[in-house]
């Protein structure tokens, strides 16, 4: 086979185009379905098309769902509510588990109509988890365990004296983060 000139111009674009562009394996959303995170989710998704091109290679987005835990002060656990599945009155404690379950599970079926969405794009594959836990360390944990390469989130971009009372999950992450993080808006 021979090559000519412009097949050998095409593959050292290609070969130069591979070594300046950062390529992204595994790309983390966290999903909430507000417009911030919608907005993270295109983002990811076209870098996830451009990162997939020199590779030829699948690079997988992961959205990442977190349930915050409710806490309940030991001295209101004990007190008896009625169960939403069994009808049984059970206590307090036993009543949350339940409503972390059911909002998981909602979550499962929201993040599966999502992923729908974009399942024909070449070179791009979603997955769905939800956890349950405080977000911005979900988040870092879940980027150490799952060895990802790009976190990208949205922000809402809160200010003044309710960034100070609130905290910045966007922020925790970005200060603690094994990979780089993009925060859009």
């Amino acid at each position: 086979m021979k090559i000519n000139n412009k097949d050998n111009i095409f593959f050292t674009i290609l070969y130069i185009f591979e070594k300046i562009m950062t390529v992204y394996h595994k790309i983390l959303v966290p999903y909430d379905s507000s417009k911030p995170s919608e907005t993270a989710l295109e983002h990811a998704i076209q870098i996830a098309k451009m990162s997939g091109i020199p590779s030829r290679k699948i690079v997988n987005v992961i959205l990442l769902y977190i349930t915050p835990i409710i806490h309940i002060p030991f001295t209101v656990g004990t007190m008896l509510l009625k169960s939403e599945k069994t009808g049984q009155t059970i206590p307090l404690r036993e009543y949350t588990k339940e409503l972390n379950q059911e909002i998981k599970e909602n979550a499962i079926k929201k993040l599966d109509e999502k992923i729908k969405k974009y399942r024909n794009i070449e070179n791009v594959s979603l997955e769905s988890r939800v956890v349950i836990g405080d977000p911005s360390d979900e988040i870092i944990k879940f980027a150490n365990d799952e060895k990802i390469d790009l976190i990208i989130m949205g922000t809402t971009g809160l200010g003044g004296i309710k960034k100070f009372v609130f905290g910045s999950v966007a922020r925790k992450v970005s200060e603690k983060a094994p990979c780089p993080v993009m925060l859009v808006r």
